[in-house]
């Protein structure tokens, strides 16, 4: 949340101004600030009831005015620097040595008022969009299954590719998945891929299976996206399947099991938003080994973190 690191860096900078010792202010010039400070902190508390909502829900309008509460922060914060370091200035360079200043900021009463206001229409704002975000469609699975268009060329990041090729082949410990972390674009889709084609990834793991998750797929469908891979003979069934109850799932996870019996099995879970607690306890361990990409830090701890920059 863009706005929310913005809140916080204008709250800290205002922060400064009203408690620095070195500084004397001219009244009322903390009175005019204030109500920007106590507009940040408000701003704050509602920017966070987004982490409150589903995973499902679709944020694009959400993100958008996000985007726009922190460029009309940003402008204010530089209009107060600006209008402040104007009168610390001369004040450093008549007497050297000063131990402390005199600001009068009343001439930005009339800015702080309209900052004030706009922030508090675009927070009304905000707390509509969030109550009305639209739920997420499901996508078919065979949407899921597979890295279809994914034709980027990985430049760099050769040694965090070897990290986690080596990390699939030798694991050292109980974890059997492996989590690649880092914003939108850095390349972790990308590097997934040139793992999951390495030809010694290919001679070691008899069986792979890649699917895309998104910020909604629900168990059974990540483990019916699964068995259309590594079981071509059931793709079919698998696709045509429509049952989600307890019992279905269930019966998968043991046709799961079943085929995967004896044979080594790498799964790739590309764009994981939640941790599917269900789904990889379910997983047998002890020949599968899962390759997780996301861009956001999951809660569970992994056998290896590639945090890409």
């Amino acid at each position: 949340m863009a706005a929310y690191g913005a809140a916080v860096s204008l709250k800290n900078t205002i922060q400064s101004i009203l408690q620095s010792s070195r500084y004397s202010l001219v009244p009322p010039s903390p009175q005019i600030l204030q109500p920007a400070y106590d507009a940040m902190a408000r701003l704050q508390e509602v920017l966070l009831k987004l982490d409150e909502t589903s995973c499902c829900k679709i944020r694009t309008k959400v993100n958008a005015l996000d985007d726009r509460i922190k460029e009309v922060i940003w402008e204010f914060e530089d209009l107060l620097e600006s209008r402040f370091y104007d009168q610390i200035l001369p004040q450093l360079e008549s007497v050297r040595g000063h131990l402390s200043f005199s600001v009068d900021l009343q001439s930005l009463r009339q800015s702080v008022d309209c900052f004030v206001e706009r922030v508090t229409e675009m927070v009304a704002e905000y707390v509509i969009e969030l109550a009305n975000m639209p739920e997420e469609d499901s996508e078919p699975t065979y949407l899921r299954i597979g890295f279809s268009g994914i034709n980027s060329k990985m430049v760099g990041l050769s040694n965090q590719f070897e990290e986690a090729k080596n990390g699939l082949l030798f694991p050292q410990a109980e974890r059997n998945w492996l989590l690649v972390t880092g914003m939108v674009g850095i390349g972790k889709t990308t590097l997934a891929k040139k793992v999951f084609d390495d030809a010694s990834i290919q001679r070691h793991f008899e069986l792979r299976a890649w699917v895309r998750v998104g910020r909604k797929c629900e168990s059974y469908e990540t483990l019916r996206c699964i068995l259309a891979q590594v079981d071509p003979n059931n793709h079919y069934q698998m696709l045509a399947d429509q049952g989600e109850g307890g019992d279905d799932y269930h019966q998968l996870v043991g046709f799961l099991k079943m085929i995967l019996w004896g044979k080594k099995c790498l799964i790739v879970l590309d764009d994981v938003w939640e941790w599917d607690a269900r789904l990889m306890g379910d997983l047998p361990r002890e020949n599968v080994q899962v390759l997780m990409t996301s861009r956001l830090t999951l809660k569970e701890s992994p056998l290896l973190t590639l945090c890409l920059l």
